[in-house]
């Protein structure tokens, strides 16, 4: 896939659902949960091998659900990740989120961002593709593409996310 040309209209409108990913990494991503899920209705966090997506790592994050879904917290946020929100995020609920950006960011905004894509993809128990522009007001030039993917045991609801949050270069 190359590279889309994405157009926001303000800051209302900067963050969308997908019926499709837009980029290669969430199109990887989404791959490689099916493959693992198998016949299940979501795969387990231990069927999650990290050596097989290793070019994915520094934009992966793991999150906890917590609180029947009503918030989640992260145990694994990539690399890239970090630089590229200017949070480190791992120990955090998404309730926490960018109250510390460097460079400074809208905490709202962006606890707003993450909560829809992980409760959209909990609820439906499948993954939800998002893109959107960064809402620090020194990168909203920088576009952006995720996905959350539910895991957990057949039959439950998701105990774990899988997700994925790449820039637009």
């Amino acid at each position: 896939m190359g590279q889309i040309a994405l157009e926001f209209d303000g800051a209302a409108n900067d963050f969308r659902f997908l019926s499709t990913p837009l980029h290669a990494d969430v199109t990887k991503l989404i791959a490689y949960w099916h493959l693992k899920r198998g016949q299940r209705s979501m795969p387990e966090r231990t069927d999650i091998i990290p050596r097989e997506i290793i070019t994915l790592l520094p934009y992966i994050v793991i999150y906890d659900v917590l609180d029947d879904g009503t918030d989640f917290r992260v145990r694994v946020f990539g690399t890239a990740l970090v630089e590229l929100v200017g949070e480190e995020r791992t120990g955090k609920r998404v309730s926490e989120f960018g109250d510390n950006c460097n460079p400074p960011t809208n905490a709202e905004i962006v606890r707003r961002r993450w909560m829809d894509s992980l409760s959209a993809s909990y609820a439906s128990g499948n993954p939800e593709c998002v893109t959107g522009l960064m809402s620090s007001s020194h990168r909203s030039y920088i576009a952006w593409h995720g996905v959350s993917c539910p895991m957990g045991i057949e039959g439950q609801k998701p105990t774990q996310m899988l997700g994925l949050m790449v820039p637009e270069l």
